[in-house]
């Protein structure tokens, strides 16, 4: 049976409407598990309708993805203003990548393990990049090291942050889940503590050197 029409609405209103149902649809069902038919049954329009704005299940998915990404790019921005010491500005981007992730049901996605489309992996490519080029910048407004070190090393914990959302999945209990966030923010705090703290840190919190003595950070 075909779904109600429902009032004419702008353009622009009704494709921002559509784009928000089918996040809702997506983060329920995945990309694999969800038709446009799904998305025009929620939206209560027909699949001409929704084709009429998106040219295929894909390209929605893809604006879908800019959706989700802005809310994790914007977490990553504000890992330089957290109030704490390394290990726990560590631990925090730990737990907020995963609770992201898995909220919004991209946690298989985020982590390499959904099978999409190739266009739709790039996207998720460009995303975690941005993401590093992001925390690139927190960790070269803390620590000596220049752009380049920082590119590479964000690259880097972002891997190590996709890993241990993926252990986190896996954990059989909040015991096993602790152990995870103590083992790898141990590793990656051990790792960033190379790489000398800077005489006035541009990051809020303090800023832990190899010694374990700490630099007050100022985020002005």
């Amino acid at each position: 049976m075909s779904p109600s029409p429902t009032p004419r609405m702008p353009r622009a209103q009704r494709r921002s409407q559509l784009l928000e149902l089918a996040t809702r649809v997506f983060t329920e069902k995945g990309f694999q598990g969800t038709s446009m038919d799904d998305i025009a049954s929620a939206a209560g329009v027909t699949k001409p309708v929704l084709y009429q704005h998106f040219s295929s299940k894909e390209t929605l998915y893809v604006e879908v993805i800019d959706i989700i990404a802005e809310r994790m790019l914007g977490e990553v921005r504000e890992i330089g203003s957290f109030e704490g010491d390394t290990p726990q500005r560590v631990r925090h981007g730990l737990e907020r990548f995963y609770q992201l992730v898995s909220l919004e049901n991209a946690l298989r996605l985020f982590t390499g393990h959904e099978s999409v489309s190739e266009a739709v992996q790039k996207r998720v490519d460009a995303v975690l990049d941005k993401m590093a080029i992001e925390l690139s910048g927190v960790l070269a407004a803390s620590r000596q090291m220049s752009s380049d070190q920082a590119r590479i090393i964000g690259r880097g914990l972002i891997a190590d942050t996709q890993t241990t959302a993926r252990l986190l999945h896996e954990a059989g209990g909040d015991a096993e889940r602790e152990e995870v966030l103590e083992v790898m923010t141990t590793f990656m705090v051990h790792g960033l503590t190379g790489f000398a703290p800077r005489r006035r840190p541009r990051v809020a919190g303090t800023v832990l050197g190899a010694d374990g003595t700490a630099r007050p950070g100022s985020d002005g």
